[in-house]
């Protein structure tokens, strides 16, 4: 270990930020589609009719 690694040791950590990145925005889309959902069927309930837009 030591002086050697840190350059394997900082690619890994580069690696790792961007795999969560990636599933942080996997996330955030699946979070924007359920929201646009629920506010579909929360004007359903105001309203007894569930559209959706086209």
């Amino acid at each position: 270990m030591g002086d050697a690694t840190f350059e394997a040791r900082c690619q890994l950590l580069k690696e790792q930020y961007e795999q969560l990145d990636e599933q942080k925005k996997q996330i955030e889309n699946t979070m924007e589609r359920l929201q646009y959902k629920i506010s579909k069927y929360e004007n359903a309930i105001k309203t007894g009719e569930l559209t959706w837009d086209k």
